[in-house]
């Protein structure tokens, strides 16, 4: 009997989005320079009310560049030992390597968002002088070729994908990394096998608490800057709740995509 695939965290895609929430992703996309919404915020727009409220609270610092520069920062100090060059029959380095430069570049972003979101939702309230507006955004990266949909995969490379799989909202999840990756069912096996002794290996342990510390300490000032909060209702208890969960699932998914990213390209160095 094939097994069937487990019902997967809910999202809303960038394709099926309209109006305010159209107009979100777009400033997503622009000011953390990837085309690309990450599941965080693709997860919060199927939350009534929930992502157009997020936005709002944050978006004075995403503007400015407060909170990318600052995962930008951070990210730097957070390296593992990188991967053996490969050479993989059948790859596309440079679209695999786009790949990994996007989630280098927007998982700090992330990390950084959602320490700020979870002090707003923890109950900060600021009335700061805000930001400067003469920000310039990195240039936008590369257009990725998608997710794969692990439903539409054959069995034996839905194994493969599923063992990347963590938990959000009592559903399974698995980082967009490794769904764009699985365009190349073997350099995914590869990065499977690579990184399965990885995930619990004491530097990327250590690695992983340290970047969410340090994203945690830094939001207090960023938060503490921003003019105000929205002002139209927050999400409920129970929508709070869920927030939260995800946002800290983030905080160790986040550094990770930073790092395996990182590892990606030191793996397949350019011709």
């Amino acid at each position: 009997m094939v097994s069937q695939p487990p019902a997967m965290l809910a999202e809303l895609s960038e394709e099926s989005a309209t109006g305010r929430i159209a107009e979100i992703y777009d400033e997503i996309c622009r000011f953390s320079g990837v085309p690309y919404v990450s599941s965080l915020q693709r997860y919060l727009a199927t939350l009534p009310d929930v992502l157009e409220w997020a936005w709002d609270a944050v978006r004075p610092a995403m503007v400015s560049g407060a909170i990318p520069e600052a995962g930008w920062r951070l990210a730097q100090a957070f390296r593992l030992p990188p991967a053996a060059p490969v050479l993989i029959p059948g790859a596309d380095v440079t679209a695999i390597r786009n790949i990994a430069a996007n989630f280098v570049r927007v998982s700090p972003v992330n990390i950084v968002t959602g320490a700020c979101l979870a002090a707003l939702l923890n109950g900060a309230r600021p009335a700061g002088a805000g930001f400067p507006d003469d920000w310039t955004p990195l240039p936008m990266l590369p257009p990725m070729p998608g997710n794969v949909d692990p439903a539409s995969l054959p069995p034996e490379q839905r194994a493969v994908l599923m063992r990347f799989a963590t938990e959000v909202d009592g559903k399974p999840f698995i980082p967009a990394l490794y769904r764009q990756i699985a365009h190349w069912p073997a350099v995914l096996a590869w990065l499977a096998d690579e990184l399965a002794p990885r995930f619990a290996a004491p530097e990327t342990v250590t690695a992983r608490a340290a970047f969410r510390a340090a994203a945690r300490e830094a939001a207090p000032a960023i938060v503490a800057r921003l003019p105000g909060v929205p002002g139209g209702p927050p999400p409920d208890a129970d929508n709070v709740r869920r927030v939260l969960a995800t946002i800290d699932r983030y905080a160790e998914t986040s550094p990770e995509m930073t790092m395996f990213g990182q590892l990606i390209l030191d793996a397949f160095p350019q011709a």
